[in-house]
């Protein structure tokens, strides 16, 4: 739920949300099960197709096809098999969120960003993995610039870096441009948006079509929500 709105908007989001179908929902997101997707992945770009089935509680199979189908549309970009909502994240870093998004990754660097100075040992257990697994993660984060390793005594170390919050920062404009780019196109659907919150990191727009409307929340700070599991 967005911070900082009123406790009457809540319980709008929460009883207009995201399971309801509107009239001449077809490949738009006026889709109850489009919509759900594609907030998901505006929260985690290139999440895989496994972990989206799972979260919104549908096949793969049901997942895929309408992650196509929002592809097909312009909602989404693919670039091989990594699917992120097109124009939200600069797609040179389709490969780090698809990196975050396997197994293990998002836990090592959360720890790290907990725990700066964590050794591998500690690592190991914050993640339940194996100290060859955590080591290897964290080697693999190393290589994008999102750790440091430093060697202390017998204890190999990590520490965070400051890339993802320079790619945030980065990345404002574009989420900006995303928004206002949304917003007409569910104008050019026919789907009478109304932009109730335009926050920094959240848009809250009200659209439908006919006497039924929905309200979606759509977060629009992937570089913090991608390695986080608290929604």
């Amino acid at each position: 739920m967005p911070r900082g709105l009123g406790r009457a908007l809540q319980t709008a989001v929460a009883r207009e949300g995201l399971d309801e179908d509107l009239e001449g929902q077809g490949s738009s997101l006026a889709n109850a099960r489009r919509r759900q997707l594609f907030r998901y992945l505006c929260l985690r770009p290139c999440a895989r197709i496994s972990d989206i089935a799972r979260e919104l509680s549908m096949s793969q199979a049901t997942a895929r096809w309408h992650m196509w189908a929002l592809i097909e549309h312009g909602f989404l970009q693919a670039e091989g098999s990594r699917v992120f909502p097109l124009g939200l994240i600069d797609s040179d870093d389709a490969a780090l969120f698809s990196m975050l998004a396997s197994s293990g990754r998002a836990t090592i660097l959360a720890a790290t960003v907990a725990s700066p100075g964590i050794s591998f040992h500690e690592l190991s257990e914050r993640a339940r993995l194996t100290r060859q697994s955590a080591s290897k993660i964290a080697s693999e984060l190393l290589q994008f610039g999102l750790v440091t390793v430093a060697e202390d005594g017998r204890f190999r170390r990590a520490y965070p870096t400051n890339l993802l919050a320079q790619k945030r920062e980065a990345n404002q404009g574009r989420a900006e441009a995303f928004a206002e780019a949304l917003v007409r196109r569910l104008a050019e659907e026919g789907l009478s948006p109304e932009l109730l919150r335009r926050a920094e990191r959240t848009l809250l727009v009200r659209f439908g079509a006919g006497p039924r409307r929905v309200l979606m929340s759509l977060p629009l700070d992937p570089y913090a929500t991608a390695w986080i599991r608290t929604d």
